[in-house]
C-alpha cells in the first residue's frame, strides 16, 4: 500500500465515523430546546479565572457585559442558533472576524448559505487573503471532516460553518477540536440543545424596530453548558 492509499483509506474512516454519527444523532433528540425557558443573567464571578480570560468585544458593550470573557471566547466552540438562513449574523461577530483575517494564520467558512460577497467584506475591514471557502453543496460528514481537521489545525486561526442541526456527540468532537487546536469555531445552525458541550451558545433573531432599523436580538443561551438567557437588541447602522 502507498502512502497515498493510507492516507485516504485514513479519511475514508473518519468519514464513516461522522456518517455514524450523524446517524445517531436521533438518539439526543429528548434535549433539544423547543421552547424558551426561565433563565438568569450570567455574572463573572460564577466562573473559573480560565474561563474570564478577556475575549474579542463584540463591539456592544451591553453584549459584552454579559459574556464571562468580556466578549466572545478566544477559543473552543461558539453555536449561534439562527431559523433564517441569512448572513446578517456575521454582524455579531465582524471584530472578531477582523482581527481574526489579519495575520497569517487561515479563515476557513465551511459550506455558507450564500456566496460571500468580496467587496463587502473587505469594505469592513475583514482581510480575504488567507480565507477558503468549502462550497454549500459538500455532503455533510465531509463539511464535518473538514470542520474537525480545521479546528486541530495551527493553521487555521478561525472556522465558520453551516449546518441545519448537529448531534451533541458531534459538537463534543467539534469543541475537543477546537480546543486541542487552540482555535476558535463559529457554527450556525437551527436547533438550539439543552446542555450543549459547546463554549457558547448564543440564539440570534433578525428583527427590526418600530421606525424600521435593522437589529439582531440576541439571546445568551449557554455558557459552558450552563444556562444562562440574557437578551439584548442590537441596534445597526
Amino acid at each position: 500500500m502507498n502512502k497515498h492509499q493510507s492516507v485516504n483509506r485514513h479519511q475514508q474512516a473518519t468519514l464513516n465515523l461522522w456518517q455514524n454519527d450523524q446517524v445517531s444523532a436521533n438518539d439526543d433528540d429528548n434535549n433539544v430546546v423547543t421552547g424558551s425557558h426561565a433563565l438568569s443573567r450570567p455574572s463573572r464571578a460564577n466562573y473559573p479565572a480560565e474561563l474570564v480570560e478577556k475575549g474579542v468585544t463584540t463591539g456592544f458593550p451591553d453584549l459584552d457585559r454579559a459574556l464571562p470573557w468580556q466578549g466572545l471566547p478566544n477559543t473552543g466552540l461558539i453555536e449561534v442558533i439562527c431559523q433564517q438562513k441569512e448572513m446578517r449574523e456575521l454582524q455579531l461577530l465582524l471584530p472578531l472576524l477582523q482581527q481574526r483575517s489579519q495575520g497569517k494564520q487561515s479563515l476557513l467558512w465551511i459550506t455558507p448559505p450564500y456566496p460571500l460577497h468580496s467587496p463587502t467584506l473587505a469594505n469592513s475591514g475583514i482581510n480575504l487573503g488567507n480565507s477558503f471557502v468549502v462550497p454549500p453543496q459538500t455532503q455533510c460528514n465531509h463539511a464535518l471532516w473538514s470542520i474537525e481537521k480545521a479546528l486541530q489545525s495551527p493553521e487555521c486561526s478561525m472556522v465558520l460553518a453551516w449546518q441545519n442541526w448537529l448531534s451533541a456527540r458531534v459538537l463534543r468532537r467539534l469543541e475537543l477540536a477546537a480546543q486541542h487546536g487552540n482555535t476558535l469555531g463559529v457554527l450556525f445552525h437551527q436547533r438550539p440543545r439543552a446542555q450543549s458541550p459547546s463554549t457558547l451558545q448564543l440564539e440570534v433573531h433578525v428583527a427590526y424596530t418600530p421606525s424600521g432599523q435593522r437589529a439582531l436580538d440576541v439571546t445568551v443561551r449557554q455558557v459552558k453548558g450552563k444556562e444562562q438567557g440574557s437578551r439584548h437588541r442590537l441596534l445597526f447602522s
